[in-house]
């Protein structure tokens, strides 16, 4: 039997695409379709490789190191088992640091949104100390808190710390008029408009905090090592740095890109595991 189109009806033959406009595409379009946003980001690495590539073999080992170098002695480091003595500390010092920093922003950041006499007494404070270069006061922390792990967390939940208040206070105050309006309308107590309306819309921001945190944190931990201590990342970047190991250097260096931008990555998911009404596609 045939239908009107003249095709047999119960022909299966046909390939998947034709039962639909527009069929899946294969190959490497549809990779590119599928992932867009990895395709580009492996293009970007492959330009900087290259670029990097280029530099190197015109300038001085000392000033930039082949990658070559520099993973052979990323490969050195971790076989000696120095690297992940290293990471292990920079790592504890840095989760710390970051959860202290979160949880204590969050909770100073509603406190200032929730009360408008805590927003007048704590905003100066925070815009004065957001502004104050806490690097500079990484000796001094060294010097009270000693060069073990306590004076890391220290430096690290200072730098951390304040994005994470400004940009949760930010989010709840300026939230949408019209939906706390509506919220009024069916009956919501203040509680509720809280819980229900100004916190899921300040969650954006929040999460922005959160990965402005993670570079502040990472830093923190990184240039506290380098003023005083017997491990970490930043030490063994500073060490390195001292005996002219440009290879070594840069190995650090990429080392804690590659951790930041994989921290990130997982903010960005966190964003639209629980934020899923802020994601849209870019046309």
């Amino acid at each position: 039997m045939k239908n009107v189109a003249g095709g047999s009806v119960g022909d299966v033959s046909a390939p998947a695409e034709r039962s639909r406009p527009g069929g899946r595409a294969r190959g490497l379009r549809g990779f590119y379709a599928a992932r867009p946003g990895l395709v580009h980001g492996l293009i970007s690495l492959l330009i900087a490789v290259l670029v990097w590539e280029f530099a190197s073999r015109r300038l001085s080992s000392v000033i930039l190191a082949p990658l070559s170098e520099i993973w052979a002695a990323l490969v050195e480091m971790a076989a000696s088992g120095e690297l992940w003595e290293d990471l292990s500390f920079s790592g504890r010092a840095f989760l710390i640091a970051f959860l202290v920093a979160s949880v204590g922003g969050i909770l100073i950041g509603v406190a200032m949104a929730a009360s408008t006499i805590v927003y007048d007494i704590v905003d100066p404070w925070v815009s004065a100390l957001y502004a104050t270069p806490i690097i500079a006061l990484a000796p001094l922390f060294i010097v009270v808190f000693g060069i073990e792990l306590l004076s890391k967390i220290a430096v690290a939940v200072l730098l951390a710390i304040f994005p994470v208040i400004i940009n949760t206070a930010s989010g709840i105050r300026t939230a949408d008029p019209k939906l706390i309006e509506g919220a009024y309308a069916f009956g919501a107590n203040r509680l509720q408009i809280f819980t229900k309306v100004l916190l899921p819309s300040a969650v954006p921001f929040i999460i922005t905090g959160l990965r402005l945190a993670v570079g502040r944190a990472l830093i923190g931990v990184v240039v506290a090592e380098f003023f005083g201590s017997r491990a970490g990342v930043g030490h063994m970047v500073f060490t390195a740095s001292q005996s002219f190991d440009t290879g070594s250097v840069f190995a650090g260096v990429f080392l804690l890109m590659a951790i930041a931008t994989t921290l990130m990555k997982l903010m960005y998911r966190l964003e639209k595991r629980i934020a899923p009404w802020r994601n849209f596609e870019v046309p």
